[in-house]
């Protein structure tokens, strides 16, 4: 008797079929996050925002910290203040957010832009330093660790090291 293959097996014996050649294949994998965080021009990206941007993010963290004393003293002190000084209180506490949340998002906006031209500092040379890698281990392909979807990879795969002291060699 000859069943019928159903759409969903015909499917999976497909892309079995299709796959056979990449599973005989040499792959590896990088952790591109780790490349920008502990190879050199990662680090030096990393140094100029902070450099650039940290005093910005403490004042805001210190604005916040008092926007958010002056509602804990509205709260307290509302039932001893007359309406008249509670709209007062509320509408000042109501601009200062504002302006507050409207010079975050315009200096999250400018770090974005900066993460960005960074990280566009450091893509040609990590692009190049897998590439280098990939042709000294000869793998047919290397995947970037956190965005394949893949549910498991061996250890002995992973190129992450060899990029950073890569990248770190061509930049002295």
């Amino acid at each position: 008797m000859i069943r019928r293959l159903t759409h969903r097996t015909l499917l999976v014996l497909i892309a079995f079929l299709l796959a056979a050649p990449v599973l005989a294949s040499e792959i590896g994998y990088v952790d591109m996050q780790r490349v920008l965080e502990e190879s050199d021009l990662g680090k030096a990206a990393q140094a100029n925002l902070e450099e650039r941007f940290g005093g910005e993010q403490q004042a805001f963290a210190r604005e916040e910290a008092e926007i958010r004393q002056m509602q804990q003293q509205l709260e307290r002190d509302r039932p001893l203040m007359s309406a008249e000084q509670v709209e007062k209180k509320e509408t000042e506490l109501r601009e200062r957010i504002k302006r507050f949340e409207e010079e975050f998002t315009q200096i999250q906006r400018q770090l974005a832009q900066a993460q960005q031209q960074e990280g566009n500092k450091i893509l040609q040379p990590a692009r190049e330093a897998v590439i280098s890698v990939a042709k000294k281990r000869k793998l047919d392909a290397v995947f970037e660790a956190n965005q394949s979807g893949v549910v498991y990879l061996d250890d002995e795969g992973d190129i992450t090291d060899e990029v950073i002291k890569t990248m770190n060699a061509n930049t002295d």
